[in-house]
This record gives C-alpha cells, sequence and structure tokens, in this order.
C-alpha cells in the first residue's frame, strides 16, 4: 500500500512538474508585438522577423497616413507591444493620442525618419529598422540585413540601364510633390509638383497647364494614395502619358518590400516613356504626312496655275 501510495505521489509529482515546465515554455515562446504605423517601415520589420513575431501595420498601405482611422483593437496591441517603429511625417499626427490611451510604460518607440522611396533612402530603413531589431530583441540579422540591400541595389542597376536606354534625363514630368525624390533618383527631369488636388486653386491647374505644354512634358504621376485621376486631365491636355506610382509597400500585388515598390514604379516610368515616345513619333510621322499632303496640293495647285496661264498665252497667240 505504502509503494502505491509513493508511486501515486511520485506521479502527480511529475505531472506538476510537467506542467510548470510546460507553462514556462509557452511563457519564453510567446511571440513579442511589433507596432508599425505605416508598410514603409513595416514592409521591413515583417521581412526581417518572419514568424518569430507578431507584426501590425496601423495604415493599410493604400491610404495616406493622415487618413488613419483609430480603431480599440489598435489601443489594445499598442498596450501590449514590444516595440512601435514610427516614420515621424506629419502624417502621424494621432500618434500621441494612441500612445497616450495605450499607456504603456514598457514599450520601446524607435523612429526610422527621412526619405524611403529612393535606393538610398531604402538602403537606410533596411539599415535603421534591422539594426534597432537586433539591438532591442537581441538577433542577429547582419545576413539578412546584407541579402535586403542586395535586392535594392539590384533595382539601382535596372535604374541606371533603363535610364541610359531611354534618355530618361530628356524625358520632363510634372508629378505629385511627394514623388520628386524618386522619379529624379531614376534618371528624369521634374520641371513642376503639385500638392493634394484638394488643396490646389484654379490658378495651380492653369500653371500646371501652362509649364505642361511650355516645356513638353512626357509623364504626368499621380501619388495612388492621394488621387489617381489629376494628373490625366493635365496629360490629356498637353499629349503627355499619365501614370500612377504607389508611395507604399504592400499597396498593390508585387510591391511587398521596398525593393518590390522600386522597381514597381520605375518599371511604370520607362514603360510610359516608351508609350509616350513611340506616340510622339507617331505624331511626327502622321504631321509629316499631312505637311507632305499639303505641299503637294499646293504644288499640284500651283501646276495647275502655271497650265492655266500657258494656256491662255497660247490662245491668245493663235488669236493673233
Amino acid at each position: 500500500m505504502k509503494n502505491t501510495k509513493l508511486l501515486s505521489f511520485c506521479m502527480i509529482l511529475a505531472m506538476t512538474s510537467l506542467l510548470f515546465v510546460t507553462v514556462a515554455q509557452a511563457q519564453t515562446e510567446e511571440k513579442p508585438i511589433i507596432v508599425c504605423t505605416t508598410s514603409a517601415v513595416g514592409s521591413v520589420v515583417e521581412a526581417f522577423v518572419g514568424e518569430t513575431a507578431e507584426v501590425l501595420v496601423l495604415v493599410q498601405p493604400g491610404l495616406c497616413p493622415a487618413d488613419f482611422d483609430m480603431k480599440p483593437g489598435y489601443v489594445d496591441a499598442v498596450s501590449k507591444a514590444t516595440i512601435l517603429f514610427k516614420q515621424n511625417i506629419q502624417g502621424e499626427f494621432w500618434l500621441d493620442g494612441l500612445l497616450e490611451s495605450a499607456g504603456n510604460q514598457d514599450l520601446t518607440v524607435v523612429a526610422i525618419p527621412g526619405v524611403y522611396n529612393t535606393p538610398a533612402g531604402a538602403k537606410n530603413y533596411i539599415r535603421g529598422v534591422g539594426g534597432n531589431l537586433s539591438q532591442i530583441l537581441d538577433i542577429d540579422l547582419d545576413s539578412e540585413i546584407s541579402q535586403m540591400l542586395a535586392e535594392v541595389d539590384d533595382v539601382t542597376n535596372y535604374m541606371q540601364t533603363q535610364a541610359q536606354n531611354y534618355g530618361a534625363s530628356n524625358v520632363k514630368v510634372i508629378c505629385m510633390a511627394w514623388l520628386k525624390t524618386f522619379i529624379e533618383s531614376a534618371g528624369f527631369t521634374v520641371v513642376e509638383t503639385f500638392n493634394p488636388p484638394e488643396t490646389l486653386s484654379a490658378g495651380d491647374i492653369t500653371a500646371l497647364l501652362e509649364t505642361a505644354q511650355t516645356e513638353g512634358v512626357g509623364l504626368v504621376v499621380d501619388n495612388l494614395q492621394i488621387d489617381v485621376e489629376f494628373g490625366e486631365g493635365i496629360a490629356s491636355q498637353v499629349g503627355a502619358e499619365h501614370l500612377v506610382l504607389t508611395n507604399f509597400p504592400g499597396a498593390l500585388p508585387g510591391t511587398d518590400t521596398l525593393a518590390d515598390m522600386l522597381k514597381y514604379n520605375a518599371e511604370q516610368l520607362f514603360n510610359g516613356t516608351v508609350t509616350w515616345q513611340s506616340t510622339s513619333e507617331l505624331k511626327t510621322e502622321n504631321q509629316d504626312l499631312a505637311n507632305q499632303v499639303t505641299l503637294f496640293q499646293i504644288t499640284t495647285a500651283l501646276a495647275l496655275v502655271v497650265v492655266a496661264a500657258e494656256a491662255v498665252l497660247l490662245y491668245a497667240r493663235r488669236k493673233k
């Protein structure tokens, strides 16, 4: 009987110990929550941490950060988060209120400011996010950082090659202001920019049209997160190509990372350039043909006048 009781006690003790170990492991393996204000930083974080952390991007990539709609679930997520990455842009004016509502005193807030939608800016973002994650989570991301930087370098090489092939520096562009740095990094010449359409006056729009006409603009570019139709009106009146680029990764298929977004935007610019150049050549050929027809008509008319004059002279001579 004593042996039976002792055996039962040992089994209970073993099961209790196993339960404690299981609970301890579950606590140890609980994934950290990382909150990112936008996909500009969120896409980089997700690429680094994979399934080892829960990543929440607050502003959906198809929206302007200024249009962010705060939800109760976001407050709860921030209250439990380990890290919050922000961009320090004007559109994040709502962030202070969110942080105050969450009341997370243990939250590490990291700012990754500056341009991110150019190859150089994207590389700074990758280094900034990777370095902070490595330090805060005590993980080695050197290999991942190198791989992501190499992907951006591949896009840079593509942009430089295409810019040379298509003479991008000779292509004049009017674009939404927040796309200017990227378009110039791709080798194009930006002659004018515009702010969000709802802020423009009739005089502003007239000035844009005059610039487009006098400069011979080839591309008019809208920002997906702001407006996708405004530039089309200008482009249609001056014979330019209308394009829409994205300023945040993940807004369109195939733009999940910063490198993907840069490649997508560059392809839109170069494809648009090919279309504009082909259209311009066709218009030139049509104009040449029209000029030739006009010249033929004038020449024919003159020839008829000469023939008629000669006929009159011949008739007059015969009468004599």
